[in-house]
């Protein structure tokens, strides 16, 4: 986005994309899943003859739309071929069944699998259990689902093991919340984050990478699901994907909400991310024209993250808070904008620059600590952290129109017992409602409308300051191991 594009026509020119980026003009196939009474031999084509899993959806073309009905998902979609420009490959979570004809819900893909706990055996260390796992199902994370959600460090990643050379079976002894898979001999050890054994807890242990994984497809769109605990992201936008839009999902429990690898042009939208090991979402490997727009982020390592050689950044009107390193990061990238922000209490710094080229300006930053920064900057000319407005500005003449606390109320919140409890129970609760309505059958080659909802990023926030007439109601469904380092 141009420097001499001011915010309102950029703002426009978003809002018509995104009209276009949900329209079904020319839409070839609608397919129909639903967990509740779907059958994979029928033919997907009607909510009476929806398929039941996923994966036949991983060989959508080019115009073709498909409807997911509410429920949990413990399954993964890597779609094998590409949408063109007029006609767009669509993923929709229908959470209102108004076109499946379910009762409403979440729509919810998860990358881990339960585990009896009981199957866990002590070891001579205190707190440490150990569990042998089968050759075909290699452990990639391990969770707690009675806390708070977040996923288990793995050891091999610690400063204790790669600084201080303890073995990941004695950082495992040493912190709780650690884990370490030895593929040799196909055993998993875990520490509960309180030491109790695991049969006193709901663990569950993470088989699979992704949500929807798209490598180098284009012209995909992926509309209002939820996705949690999956290896590496709920939506993967992987080497060469372009064209692709991320609209109104939500994401936790990864490795990165969102990852945007190498890819161009691929906006996301709306999205609530948070409590990702690295970020919410992360434009990495020289990815261009990524933009984040509207989306809440909390308690990831990072909120936003642009790295590694990433060019034509977008940041407007996102919010990020209560994030363990930064609200925004820019690293190593050229030319990026940075709009109409809300940053606070984001332990570190709400904006830290690592030798990139950006311009910002009408955000809104609070510190909530005396360690807190407003921006930090690494490293040319030279390390520099602000912790008010006015030293930053003055400085480094960026975010002139900017203001400094009182920046308004912060999102809600998702909690993520309720959800895991909601659709666990969905399938049982939805077939006992189906038991007297009759299901709701559009006619075959119908193309129904898009449902609309309120833009999550968008709630509990102060109204947008240019667009808020024209805002489109649609469905919704880190580690700095070294300041140059890319993670993934």
């Amino acid at each position: 986005m141009s420097r001499n594009v001011s915010l309102k026509c950029a703002q426009r020119l978003l809002i018509a994309s995104l009209t276009a980026l949900i329209s079904h003009d020319a839409v070839a196939a609608v397919y129909y899943i639903r967990q509740t009474v779907g059958d994979d031999a029928s033919d997907g084509l009607a909510p009476g003859t929806a398929w039941q899993h996923l994966a036949k959806l991983s060989t959508l073309k080019p115009g073709d739309t498909a409807y997911v009905g509410p429920g949990l998902y413990r399954e993964e979609i890597e779609l094998k071929n590409d949408g063109i420009p007029d006609a767009r490959i669509t993923f929709i979570a229908d959470s209102t069944g108004k076109y499946t004809g379910d009762p409403p819900g979440i729509v919810m893909l998860a990358g881990s699998d339960p585990v009896d706990g009981r199957s866990f055996r002590p070891t001579s260390s205190a707190g440490v259990y150990s569990l042998r796992v089968p050759s075909y199902h290699p452990v990639l994370g391990v969770v707690e689902m009675d806390s708070s959600q977040a996923r288990y460090h793995p050891a091999s990643s610690t400063k204790e093991h790669l600084v201080d050379k303890l073995t990941e079976l004695q950082v495992v002894e040493k912190l709780p919340s650690h884990f370490d898979y030895d593929e040799e001999s196909k055993t998993l050890y875990i520490h509960t984050s309180d030491g109790k054994p695991p049969a006193t807890h709901e663990i569950e242990l993470i088989h699979r990478g992704f949500g929807i994984y798209l490598p180098g497809k284009h012209s995909v769109t992926v509309v209002g699901f939820t996705f949690r605990h999956m290896s590496d992201a709920g939506i993967s936008f992987f080497k060469g994907a372009a064209d692709g839009a991320a609209l109104f999902n939500t994401s936790y429990g990864s490795r990165q909400g969102i990852r945007v690898y190498n890819a161009t042009n691929i906006l996301v939208y709306g999205n609530t991310l948070f409590r990702n090991e690295n970020c919410g979402v992360y434009f990495a490997s020289g990815s261009t024209n990524g933009s984040a727009i509207r989306n809440v982020t909390y308690e990831n390592a990072k909120g936003i993250r642009w790295g590694s050689k990433s060019v034509n950044a977008a940041a407007i009107e996102n919010v990020a808070f209560d994030n363990s390193e930064a609200g925004i990061s820019l690293e190593e990238v050229t030319t990026a904008t940075v709009r109409a922000n809300r940053l606070g209490n984001n332990r570190q710094t709400q904006l830290l620059v690592f030798d990139a080229e950006y311009n910002s300006d009408e955000n809104c930053f609070e510190r909530s600590g005396p360690d807190q920064y407003i921006a930090h900057f690494i490293p040319f000319p030279r390390e520099q952290r602000f912790k008010t407005l006015r030293e930053y500005l003055e400085a480094r003449h960026q975010d002139v129109g900017s203001r400094e606390n009182a920046c308004g109320p912060w999102p809600d919140k998702l909690d993520v017992h309720k959800m895991h409890s909601e659709t666990t129970g969905y399938r049982e609760r939805a077939l006992k409602i189906r038991e007297s309505p009759a299901d709701v059958r559009p006619s075959r080659g119908a193309t129904p409308p898009v449902p609309t909802q309120t833009p999550a990023a968008s709630r509990n926030t102060r109204p947008a300051p240019v667009v808020a007439k024209e805002r489109i109601r649609t469905p919704r469904g880190a580690d700095h191991a070294s300041e140059n380092a890319v993670n993934f």
